[in-house]
């Protein structure tokens, strides 16, 4: 295999008639997929799409998600999902960014899009997922009349597949382009970290497919085998709900969603006899979290450490060491098959074990670099290695302890925020004169976003009142959750917000400086 498209392709030669995608009680075999997906790619084909060319997707989970996806590779263009938690303006910068010439939504999103269309100038195509809509194709009659053959159009393991966008320190996202092989190794080694999936194994996609860790897990399962039993979004009585009506043997979740299915109503009296596995990554676990997923769930844990730039997990705690009272319970875990990482001093050296420094990951799966962003992949990947922005350490026998981050990023329930995001649209409230955003501990999201305000002299600024100012500026997850007034923010000689001063009071007593 060397492209997406040969994974479903694979699939189909393999078992034709075995299930692939279970959604609402919709069931989709191998050879129906695969026969829709090359629809797809045919669609797309005749509507001008050329290689290499980004195709937007803007919806929650679904079947038709999956056709997309893999019609996009087989016609040789780059899937491009979009958060559709990300209010109008951030969508369609990422859209006109990527210069996408179709976008396919659903039709919620393309009521949104229809406000900024006059800012996607770019795009020729717009394609709704639930029918007919103005100005919009229908995308079951355009699937539909297009031509069952597969165009084997993909293009080499090299080129472009995924372009994935993340928050971007100077405010606006980037898209971390992820190619064929960066992304078939990925999976490949999931697999086997993962420990093997079975062919009539059934795996809950519950995760945004916009995240790696949503698309990325997706993938994986395919290659592993069995069924996608798919939900639109992450509900947690919905999943307790199937994991004992499927059942659902292996599931990839995030820390804040295995707290609230702990939370849920009655969930002792669950039947978790199914679960085999639960892969969870994309923000720290709290210890006492971990021990209760342990105790409520029965089955193995593994965690996953990496970020979109790393085509997901570079590094995994295995099932064996997540052991009460071990302290590698506060471990990320040891490299995936074919990376390296080192813990490095701000001059470039190799730290110590035990000492802290910046996280850098060398191996296959690391990104060809962000798209059109020639500085941010200077700075970004230096000699093969790319610098995380994490700092951790290792100990004597190679595992990855994370202790903080070397930038300011906020992790709430497995989103990333880049407090320049937040503090650009806060700067533009006219009582504000100085803002700086950190993320503060929250029992329910693991971080929250907490602003604090300097207010212009004679001015009156009342906290909600601030709060409700950035909606619909940028994300819901984003926007402040509580606001701190002061007097003055702590700055060094040249200006810069000392950011940990700030953050000091609320992580106060907790060994590491993320949650």
């Amino acid at each position: 295999m060397t492209t997406i498209g040969d994974i479903l392709r694979w699939r189909r030669t393999l078992e034709p008639e075995g299930e692939a995608l279970w959604f609402e009680g919709r069931q989709t075999t191998y050879a129906e997929l695969d026969r829709k997906a090359s629809q797809v790619a045919n669609a797309l084909i005749s509507a001008g799409l050329e290689t290499g060319q980004r195709v937007c997707v803007l919806d929650k989970s679904h079947d038709a998600f999956f056709e997309t996806l893999f019609g996009i590779a087989k016609a040789g263009g780059v899937y491009t999902p979009v958060n559709w938690r990300l209010a109008p303006p951030e969508i369609a910068f990422v859209i006109d960014d990527a210069e996408a010439p179709v976008v396919f939504a659903g039709e919620a999103f393309a009521e949104a899009l229809d406000g900024v269309r006059d800012s996607l100038p770019r795009v020729s195509t717009f394609v709704c997922f639930d029918g007919a809509r103005e100005g919009w194709q229908d995308y079951g009659a355009m699937r539909d009349a297009a031509a069952e053959t597969d165009p084997f159009a993909d293009g080499p393991a090299d080129d472009t597949a995924w372009q994935l966008y993340t928050s971007g320190t100077t405010g606006h996202p980037k898209g971390a382009e992820l190619t064929h092989a960066n992304l078939l190794s990925a999976f490949s080694v999931g697999t086997i970290s993962f420990g093997g999936l079975r062919a009539d194994d059934r795996s809950l996609v519950c995760m945004p497919l916009y995240h790696i860790g949503g698309s990325g897990w997706a993938i994986a399962a395919f290659l592993g085998g069995g069924t996608l039993v798919v939900t639109r979004e992450a509900n947690p009585a919905e999943i307790l709900d199937l994991v004992e009506s499927q059942p659902i043997h292996n599931a990839f979740l995030v820390p804040a969603l295995m707290n609230f299915l702990i939370q849920q109503p009655g969930v002792t009296e669950r039947d978790f006899s199914s679960l085999r596995t639960i892969l969870y990554g994309a923000s720290p676990i709290p210890e006492e979290l971990l021990k209760e997923s342990l105790a409520t769930f029965g089955c193995e844990l593994i965690q996953a450490y990496g970020l979109t730039e790393t085509t997901g997990a570079a590094v995994t705690l295995p099932a064996r060491d997540h052991v009460v009272g071990s302290p590698r319970l506060k471990a990320c875990g040891l490299p995936v098959l074919g990376h390296r990482i080192r813990i490095a001093r701000e001059d470039g050296s190799d730290c110590d074990p035990g000492e802290v420094g910046e996280i850098l990951i060398a191996g296959p799966q690391v990104m060809k670099g962000y798209w059109k962003r020639p500085e941010a992949n200077a700075e970004s990947i230096r000699e093969g290695w790319f610098h995380s922005g994490d700092a951790g350490f290792l100990d004597e026998d190679g595992y990855l302890y994370i202790h903080d981050r070397v930038k300011d990023m906020i992790v709430s329930g497995g989103e990333n925020v880049y407090p320049a995001e937040v503090e650009s649209v806060l700067f533009g409230h006219p009582d504000v004169a100085d803002a700086a955003v950190i993320g503060v501990p929250d029992e329910k999201w693991g971080e929250a976003v907490k602003a604090v305000i300097v207010v212009r002299p004679g001015a009156e600024l009342d906290a909600q009142a601030l709060m409700d100012y950035c909606q619909g500026k940028i994300a819901g997850y984003k926007r402040p959750r509580s606001v701190d007034f002061i007097d003055a923010l702590p700055r060094n000689p040249t200006g810069k917000i000392l950011k940990r001063e700030l953050r000091e009071r609320y992580w106060k007593g907790r060994d590491r400086q993320v949650s």
